[in-house]
């Protein structure tokens, strides 16, 4: 799942309850429904600071998946793995789980009462469609 920073969803993927988040995060990136404005005038070196930032959770937290968003032009920010919690972590993590308790209250998306791998998805993107709509993101 891809959030801003207060948690509205902008984009979903379902995937088995095995699969690894890095390995997924070129594909999330791809499903957002919102993507970067076209760069006015190409550069050749750009400066990866200028790249919009998506936020991750621990899973993401790693260079390959940081490559990836690189290649998907934007700027993973997610804890590290391996390496002691830096002051600010929680912050960076609680607009994904905060993505997660929006769509809670969708019971049919929060328990998979549909076994259907070709409608989940859509009862997913309606569920976020909804919240996007409760919080004024679309007007």
């Amino acid at each position: 799942m891809a959030t801003d920073r207060h948690g509205v969803v902008l984009g979903a993927v379902v995937t088995g309850a095995n699969a690894n988040d890095g390995v997924q995060t070129r594909d999330v990136l791809d499903a957002m429904v919102i993507h970067p404005p076209p760069a006015d005038r190409p550069n050749p070196d750009p400066d990866p600071r200028d790249r919009p930032r998506v936020r991750g959770d621990g899973g993401y937290g790693n260079g390959p998946s940081r490559e990836r968003a690189r290649r998907a032009g934007f700027r993973l920010v997610a804890p590290w793995q391996g390496r002691p919690r830096r002051p600010g972590v929680g912050r960076i993590r609680s607009g994904v789980e905060r993505g997660h308790a929006f769509l809670s209250p969708f019971g049919r998306v929060a328990r998979r009462l549909d076994r259907c791998s070709r409608s989940y998805p859509a009862w997913v993107q309606m569920a976020a469609t909804l919240v996007m709509i409760r919080t004024g993101f679309v007007r």
